[in-house]
């Protein structure tokens, strides 16, 4: 991958799906049996000859993991560098809002972006920066909605 570029996204069709779940079973069986993988995984074709070793790091051992599952609940999967720049567009779908209210929270400073002639460009890590501070602040409106709700119900 290009460096800063994201590539569209790709669903799977019915039998890769069964495919990618199958996988996800028999790999997360494997991580239960084995809590400290290998980092060594072998692929073996077809062919009894062409079995072939590589280091794999236990981390990305784990993420291939949870690429398949996602890939088997019939999720897109993309892997951009946190360092892409993305455009208001890319940033927008990952946000799943529309494209002028992600220019809204650009403007209103909520999400830094640079300027690269008339054109925004908005960094993944910042996004995500974004994203991990919304979710924190509508799980702590969430919790005390949940609060006076039950001070409420006692009330009665």
């Amino acid at each position: 991958m290009a460096q800063g570029s994201v590539r569209e996204l790709e669903l799977l069709d019915e039998h890769g799906a069964e495919q990618a779940a199958d996988a996800v079973e028999q790999l997360t069986a494997f991580l239960r049996a084995h809590p400290t993988p290998t980092t060594h995984v072998q692929l073996v074709s077809e062919d009894p000859d062409g079995a072939t070793r590589i280091v794999v790091p236990s981390v990305a051992f784990r993420f291939f993991v949870d690429v398949l599952a996602e890939l088997a609940n019939g999720n897109a999967v993309t892997v951009a560098p946190v360092h892409a720049e993305l455009t208001t567009q890319q940033a927008a779908d990952i946000l799943n809002v529309s494209r002028p209210y992600l220019v809204k929270l650009l403007d209103e400073r909520e999400i830094p972006y640079r300027r690269v002639g008339n054109r925004r460009k908005v960094l993944l890590v910042d996004l995500v920066e974004y994203k991990r501070r919304d979710e924190a602040m509508r799980r702590e409106i969430a919790d005390e909605l949940t609060r006076e709700a039950q001070e409420i119900a006692q009330s009665y």
